[in-house]
């Protein structure tokens, strides 16, 4: 498990900041940020929350609870990929091996159409995409 004083020292590097600027982003001396970094010192639980805020991570990744720095982002492919969750949830053991295998199959034709797409787009042709099933509103419909 990462410490707190390597992972500060981590981040700030990543940042490309100096002991000096996060000390001022902080308002107080770079030897705060010194003290943490050697181990000397540790920050209040209100400049931990900053630090986690300078740096955007989770104040779990930031004391090296864990290596998750984002834990809490909803993006726009939560919801389905919470859909898939649950689908798959619902499936058997063989079934669910099944399923692994389809989805190799379909990284493997992305990349094959990825790589026909490059070299259509060196000498000029087109290639199309196939779709293998419906959407499930289309589905329904059947």
């Amino acid at each position: 498990m990462v410490e707190f004083k390597h992972r500060l020292k981590m981040l700030r590097k990543e940042k490309k900041l100096t002991q000096v600027k996060l000390g001022e982003m902080l308002n107080y001396g770079y030897t705060a940020i010194a003290n943490y970094e050697s181990g000397r010192n540790q920050p209040a639980i209100a400049d931990l929350k900053k630090i986690a805020s300078i740096f955007d991570v989770s104040l779990d990744y930031l004391l090296g609870v864990n290596d998750i720095r984002h834990p809490y982002i909803v993006d726009e492919d939560s919801a389905e990929f919470n859909r898939f969750q649950s689908y798959y949830t619902q499936l058997n053991k063989s079934n669910r091996q099944e399923l692994l295998l389809y989805m190799q199959w379909l990284l493997d034709r992305q990349k094959k159409l990825q790589e026909e797409n490059l070299l259509s787009a060196k000498d000029g042709s087109e290639t199309a995409s196939l779709r293998v099933a419906q959407t499930e509103t289309e589905y329904k419909k059947d």
